[in-house]
């Protein structure tokens, strides 16, 4: 489902130039089309060779006055005579002042410095910070990084809407966003613009994830210079204004001028799926559901309880929430267009990968007539084209050109994304760094208001959401860690849809936990802390463990007091978490059958969320004893659940709760990719299939460790990488001390007093402990 973007500042210029744009644009290396490239003051065409080239940004050497403005990396000074240079810069610092030019003259985003009026610093974050001068200097704006700064008369604000500026210069300068009614000004409408050169687009708000708003000039039947300027769904936009008429949002999919051949697709749409969202049925509340764009709420009937379901494909009208729905995608074999259900992604047709993503993001590779999942395509080192691979998603992940090496490569963290444009990209993982030019992670940290405090994704190829929260009193953002401070109200939305209230009728009864959880049952072996003798492996057994650096540089049990997160306490088997007169802490457990029972809870889930020992219910108390699946009466405790006789799973005709026990009883991909290490989506035969050695490496690219089955009765299996092939492993020989913890899933460790080290299992007899990991939980 979409999460809304962010607010990210791209654009900027003086008057009668576009502005402020809501919305992250393409970069140059997103165009594909040789036409959106060179429309684009800020990009130019590299050829290769006759038929085929790629995108790539301007130097600042060959930008315009107004491109070079509002550039990431360049600035503009005027000369004599005329003369015009743009010139590069790392930081404001760089820029060189010709006389009686101002800092924001040569670039939107720099200031003068209160201390050295000759000198340029960065705007910053906030426009509140800076002066009368800073924030208007002469007839030009400031732009800030929380967006479009104006002088209010007495302080220096950002613009949040179009009605706070209050002359017809300063709504001008806003022209695409805002409109002078001649007496105030207001939100800008396709129906304003009087010519087809200026019928582009529209946006809602100057700031905020505001949608944009496409126009199309309808000329009258008698002349072609007359006409009426409308609104327009991207779905009319062609080849010639897909680009143009998004602000560059967009671009056009393909470099042919075929008809038929390429969509007008927005550059970012990838980045909006998390696969830790909730699913419909797993929302009891009416406005949880009703608040998610893919789900329908099913009222009560005489015969039936209130429910969540999935909305019909068919029913679904916008193409970008179509393709992120699994199990859906945007037919445009079909006049008009429509969303339509399928199976598998060879079912939909597309020539391209570019064509096949805007259809199903989760299809995007195409073998030339029909579309492949992920798991189907190439890695990002096997394409040659630059074009192709700015543009794709390969089986290791995004990918991305070296210019220096000439070569396609998967991005592995936000370090190899330059410039500033294609870190925008990925707005939620990853951050510019003015000060050091560099694209760099993003946390929670960064995030400087209330508003923009939602979630980091912290990792470039797992699109798993990590919830920010804000804490009113020192007014910062932090990493979330305790679901416990949500409420009935807010559990949903305020965790980007990552948790829900887990009671369906009484409110108070129920708790705030995550929908997604990993099931990985029966970690047969616990290793001792005392038993890692490396720090890596200490750091993998956390929050079990952790490594004394300062006192004994060894490997040592964590105190539950030292747990001040819920996730890192109840995954802890010494620890519970309490929510005692509304305040959390990480207690100590004195036996798990005494804890377990003084803990209130309805569902598996609500007690495991308060220590990872209770995996049972027994009549709203926890217990240190599993149910059987068929111990749960209701839906809401069935689904999400682990039995001793596997993965719950609710038979709707029967209206019974049953154990799934094998790989090939789960009938869906969403619950196959959930079972971590044990179970994989066969995409040929639309199967849920169990792992071995061979389809491990497939799959993951790696060649360690695999469950043999989903439930409570599985064995670590072992591989290890014999030239370009993963066998199974007889035994641990094969393991090093670099590898041996985590190569076994955390059951054996080196150790080197025997035969001159060796990997072993940490006990000759295994332990059987009920474990679910809470992989998507904090």
């Amino acid at each position: 489902m979409k999460i809304q973007m962010l607010l990210i500042l791209v654009a900027f210029s003086v008057l009668g130039y576009a502005l402020l744009v809501p919305h992250v644009q393409c970069s140059c290396q997103q165009m594909i089309n040789e036409n959106d490239c060179n429309n684009r003051p800020n990009c130019e065409w590299n050829p290769i060779s006759a038929t085929n080239g790629y995108c790539q940004p301007k130097p600042c050497s060959s930008q315009n006055q107004p491109t070079c403005q509002k550039s990431e990396n360049c600035y503009y000074q005027p000369g004599q005579s005329g003369q015009q240079f743009c010139f590069e810069m790392n930081n404001c610092n760089d820029i060189q002042l010709s006389t009686g030019q101002t800092c924001q003259q040569a670039n939107a985003n720099c200031v003068q410095s209160n201390l050295t009026k000759s000198q340029c610093i960065s705007a910053g974050f906030s426009c509140s910070t800076l002066s009368s001068e800073q924030c208007q200097s002469g007839q030009t704006l400031t732009l800030a990084e929380e967006g479009l700064c104006y002088w209010n008369g007495q302080s220096c604000q950002v613009v949040t809407s179009c009605g706070v500026l209050q002359s017809l210069a300063q709504c001008q300068m806003l022209n695409n966003a805002c409109y002078w009614t001649g007496q105030a000004c207001v939100v800008q409408q396709c129906s304003n613009y009087n010519s087809s050169n200026t019928c582009t687009y529209a946006y809602q708000n100057p700031k905020g994830g505001s949608a944009i708003q496409p126009c199309q000039w309808i000329p009258n039947n008698s002349t072609i210079t007359n006409g009426t300027c409308t609104t327009a769904t991207v779905d009319q936009l062609s080849i010639s204004n897909c680009a143009t008429n998004t602000n560059n949002v967009y671009r056009w999919s393909s470099n042919s001028t075929t008809p038929g051949l390429g969509q007008c697709a927005e550059c970012n749409s990838k980045k909006q799926i998390y696969r830790n969202q909730c699913e419909c049925k797993q929302l009891y509340q009416p406005q949880e559901c009703i608040s998610s764009p893919n789900c329908q709420w099913v009222p009560a009937t005489a015969t039936s309880a209130a429910y969540c379901q999935q909305n019909q494909c068919l029913n679904i009208t916008s193409q970008q929430t179509c393709a992120q729905i699994q199990g859906c995608y945007w037919n445009t074999s079909a006049n008009p267009n429509a969303c339509t259900p399928y199976t598998s992604c060879n079912a939909i047709v597309g020539s391209t990968s570019f064509a096949c993503f805007y259809q199903s993001n989760f299809c995007p590779g195409s073998n030339g007539k029909t579309c492949l999942n992920q798991q189907s395509l190439q890695t990002c080192s096997e394409i040659k084209e630059a074009n192709i691979c700015y543009n794709s998603i390969g089986s290791d992940g995004f990918c991305t050109y070296s210019t220096s090496s000439k070569a396609c490569q998967a991005l592995t963290s936000c370090t190899g994304l330059t410039p500033r444009s294609q870190c925008n990209q990925f707005i939620n993982t990853c951050i510019w760094n003015t000060k050091s030019n560099t694209c760099q992670q993003r946390q929670c940290s960064d995030f400087q208001t209330k508003e923009s405090c939602t979630f980091v994704q912290n990792n470039l190829s797992v699109n798993v959401i990590n919830i920010c929260t804000w804490n009113p009193d020192t007014k910062q953002c932090y990493a979330y860690d305790n679901s416990f401070d949500y409420d009935i109200n807010t559990c949903f939305n305020s965790t980007g849809r990552t948790h829900h209230w887990s009671e369906p009728s009484t409110a108070s009864k129920g708790l705030c936990l995550p929908c997604h959880y990993s099931s990985v049952l029966n970690v047969k072996s616990s290793c001792q802390c005392s038993d890692l003798i490396n720090y890596t492996d200490c750091a993998l057994s956390s929050p079990k463990c952790f490594w004394n650096s300062t006192a004994t540089t060894k490997c040592q049990q964590q105190t539950c007091a030292q747990l001040t997160s819920q996730g890192s306490c109840v995954m802890s088997k010494y620890c519970y978490w309490s929510m005692t007169n509304n305040q959390a802490s990480c207690q100590s457990i004195s036996s798990a059958s005494t804890t377990c029972a003084t803990l209130k809870a309805n569902t598996q889930q609500e007690c495991l969320s308060q220590s990872i020992l209770c995996g049972g219910i027994n009549n709203g108390t926890c217990s240190s004893t599993p149910n059987s699946c068929s111990d749960f009466s209701t839906f809401y405790q069935c689904f999400g659940s682990v039995g001793t006789d596997g993965i719950c799973q609710w038979n709707q005709n029967e209206s019974t709760c049953t154990g799934i026990s094998y790989c090939n009883m789960i009938t869906t991909e969403a619950q196959c990719s959930l079972v971590l290490n044990t179970c994989f989506w066969q995409a040929s035969n639309s199967s849920c299939t169990a792992y071995n050695c061979s389809s491990l490496y497939a799959q993951t690219n790696n060649c360690n460790y695999y469950l043999n089955t989903p439930n409570q009765n599985y064995e670590v299996k072992i591989c290890q990488l014999e030239g370009t092939e993963c066998n199974p492993a007889s035994n641990l020989s094969s393991l090093t001390s670099s590898n041996c913890y985590a190569s076994s899933g955390g059951t054996a460790f080196w150790n080197p007093e025997k035969d001159n080290g060796t990997c072993s299992y940490c006990y000759s007899q295994l332990i059987g402990i009920l474990f679910i990991v809470f992989i998507y939980m904090f």
